[in-house]
């Protein structure tokens, strides 16, 4: 199971509202490895598949691929305000590693962006 912080959840919903989709899903993915495992990153999507689990929380769908339940089990995603502004990270329970990405303008969501950046 994925869950999202309060102030997660409020985030996702403001740039879903600011880019006219307050219906979409918020979608958790690989992009990638390192060193220290994978990359995670996160988007916008309209749809689900029948290979997704569904999750939700503060009224947020969250989206992962079945394939990807094990990596993403327990994951945390949480938005991180900083002096530069502000970003979404996924912080998974296996590694306690945050994984994301921080926009200048507080509207990054991981390593995808929500088309904000």
């Amino acid at each position: 199971m994925v869950t999202i912080t309060e102030l997660a959840a409020q985030k996702v919903k403001e740039v879903l509202k600011a880019q006219d989709k307050e219906n979409a899903f918020l979608r958790l993915f690989i992009e990638g490895a390192g060193c220290s495992g994978p990359n995670f990153g996160m988007t916008l999507e309209e749809s689900k598949t029948e290979d997704d689990i569904l999750d939700e929380g503060y009224g947020v769908s969250i989206l992962t691929d079945i394939k990807l339940s094990t990596q993403l089990e327990g994951a945390i995603v949480d938005y991180v305000e900083s002096s530069d502004g502000g970003g979404f990270e996924i912080r998974t329970a296996k590694t306690g590693k945050a994984e994301g990405d921080t926009c200048g303008d507080g509207g990054g969501c991981g390593g995808g962006c929500c088309g904000s950046c």
